[in-house]
């Protein structure tokens, strides 16, 4: 899948899990897990709780997702 077909919404980190997963809450509340970018991976940026980022969703799974950028 390309990065033109998934859903791009902000969240709030809401805590860091285990092996690079943080735990993020969309705009309704839900929570969701994420990974970072293979960009942000590259060099990978302090995430405190309450940090607000862009994530990208796969339309096909809404609980898992990827952190694309820090705003």
């Amino acid at each position: 899948m390309s990065h033109d077909d998934c859903l791009r919404t902000r969240g709030t980190i809401l805590r860091t899990l285990e092996n690079g997963l943080h735990e993020v809450a969309l705009p309704n509340g839900k929570p969701v897990v994420c990974h970072l970018s293979k960009e942000l991976a590259a060099n990978p940026p302090e995430l405190p709780d309450q940090t607000v980022v862009m994530l990208e969703l796969s339309p096909f799974d809404l609980d898992r997702g990827r952190i694309a950028k820090v705003l």
